[in-house]
């Protein structure tokens, strides 16, 4: 086993015809002063999950075990299971995002480059679902049912209970690229280009939480606390309630979208990279 300490390596993996499953590098973080009052995060850990894809972004972890994934450069969907091994779910797409999965096992693309966020049946076939957005490029399901959409082109968030039944849930943003919900229903939304994270309450308040730079993809941990990616800055940052900001990992090419499974792992995608991180430790 090869073990790294601060910095992490930015080692590409393009090129494999397979994705192992593997613990190939370890990373202990210690207590340190950083940056922007930035603190680093004690006995956190990471492994390599998955290498050799082609621009990993948008990360979802199916009921199943199971892990999604689409490839931007490759315009692919792809599943990658808890024994290593990557087969293509779906392809046809243009720079592709996110996903999201319905209740009924309906897998939402957001086909970014083609405007639209295409559905996928649980067999793979793909069809259109909603067309006509401004750069989707971040889809999650609210938990009362609705898709979420950040719309990056048009500065805004739009929520729909069906293809037909649409409602913008915040406009005038900066750059909206993440979304998460909280137990109680509270919106968390990522303004990319306005290097900050807001939240929007239950009835439509919006409200600064933290200043990020740069934050792609967003996910709410048990505790409550926030976990954003910054490709930019090249780390993973935890936010607590109060707004205090801790780098969980750093030193990273180009993180995004991360995402918790049901034990607590975080996984992140490193996009410059090609490859999934498997994020854990006392967090």
């Amino acid at each position: 086993m090869i073990v790294y300490r601060r910095p992490l390596p930015k080692a590409a993996f393009f090129g494999r015809c397979f994705v192992t499953l593997a613990t190939v590098a370890i990373v202990h973080a210690p207590w340190s002063d950083a940056v922007s009052g930035d603190r680093i995060e004690p006995r956190v850990e990471y492994t390599v999950y998955a290498t050799g894809l082609a621009g990993p972004r948008g990360l979802l972890i199916a009921p199943s075990g199971d892990l999604y994934a689409v490839e931007q450069s490759g315009g692919r969907f792809v599943k990658i299971t808890r024994d290593g091994k990557v087969a293509l779910f779906a392809e046809g797409f243009s720079n592709p995002h996110d996903l999201a999965l319905d209740a009924s096992g309906y897998f939402y693309v957001a086909d970014t480059g083609a405007n639209r966020v295409a559905r996928v049946s649980p067999g793979g076939v793909v069809t259109p679902y909603i067309t006509g957005l401004e750069e989707p490029v971040d889809l999650a399901f609210h938990p009362d049912g609705e898709l979420f959409v950040c719309e990056l082109g048009a500065g805004r968030v739009t929520a729909f209970r069906s293809s037909r039944k649409i409602r913008v849930v915040a406009s005038g943003l900066a750059g909206p690229h993440g979304l998460a919900f909280d137990r109680s229903g509270v919106t968390y939304i990522n303004e990319w280009s306005g290097n900050r994270i807001v939240k929007i309450s239950r009835r439509g308040d919006v409200e600064a939480v933290a200043e990020v730079e740069d934050p792609v993809g967003i996910a709410v941990g048990k505790s409550g606390d926030l976990y954003v990616a910054q490709p930019q800055a090249g780390k993973v940052s935890r936010i607590r309630p109060v707004g205090t900001r801790i780098t969980l990992l750093e030193g990273l090419n180009g993180p995004r979208d991360p995402v918790f499974d049901a034990a607590g792992n975080l996984y992140v995608v490193e996009t410059g990279a090609g490859r999934i991180l498997r994020i854990t430790g006392d967090f």
